[in-house]
């Protein structure tokens, strides 16, 4: 498919803001649903060099529309991806959900078991959660941070 093509030319009039966007084929059937921090820039990126991407040229050769739902954010972005694909998972992508993972923070205030820590599920066992969170890098870093706030095994100790 030519950068001429209407896909093409489709993809450079997306805004520069973070969202998703899906490729369909001539019979309107989904390829691929991606997010991108910058639409027009990510989705453009299919008609240019796909040489780390060589698996792609199939799927670029095969879109005829592309379309793009703006959000407010690239955290927005992600949660909406992550909705979609797990509703429908399109030939082309590989993950369900998407590549992030959603994390709990959980807050233990039980004297045996207190203490801060994350989880792939919610507990309703008197431990606090926080979340679902997108991303185990920022679930640990808010960990680590409360742990910082509340150096004490309980994070809830006497006089703090």
């Amino acid at each position: 498919m030519s950068a001429r093509s209407p896909a093409a030319r489709a993809a450079a009039r997306l805004p520069r803001e973070p969202g998703v966007y899906r490729f369909r084929d001539r019979r309107g059937q989904i390829l691929y649903l991606g997010r991108a921090t910058d639409l027009r820039s990510r989705v453009r990126s299919y008609w240019g060099d796909l040489r780390d991407r060589l698996h792609l040229t199939e799927m670029v050769a095969r879109i005829v529309r592309v379309e793009a739902v703006v959000c407010g954010s690239v955290h927005e972005a992600a949660w909406l991806e992550r909705n979609l694909l797990e509703a429908d998972l399109p030939r082309w992508n590989r993950t369900p959900g998407g590549a992030v993972n959603s994390i709990y923070i959980l807050v233990d205030p039980r004297p045996r078991t207190a203490g801060v820590r994350t989880s792939h599920v919610a507990r309703f066992d008197g431990v606090i959660d926080f979340g679902p969170r997108l991303g185990g890098t920022n679930a640990g870093a808010a960990r680590a941070g409360g742990r910082t706030a509340s150096p004490s095994r309980s994070p809830f100790a006497a006089g703090a």
